[in-house]
């Protein structure tokens, strides 16, 4: 399979977990982690840090498990 093909496969599916773990992990309450007072801009830094490392460990998992059934085949 071509490597420009699973790229933007990948990127696609990055951009997919990212919006699906945005809205998972927006039902999560960050706010109970930290104490009181802290602000609001730090709490949604965390958060938008922690999905987005969430969703690239997640894209990067599922496309070694596809690269790795695609070598296996050929």
């Amino acid at each position: 399979m071509n490597d420009l093909l699973l790229t933007l496969f990948e990127l696609g599916l990055f951009f997919i977990f990212l919006v699906i773990n945005l809205q998972l992990l927006n039902t999560l309450q960050f706010d109970k982690l930290f104490k009181k007072g802290t602000q609001p801009r730090r709490m949604q830094l965390l958060y938008f840090f922690v999905v987005v490392i969430f969703t690239y460990l997640l894209t990067r998992s599922l496309m070694h498990v596809i690269e790795l059934s695609i070598n296996l085949t050929n």
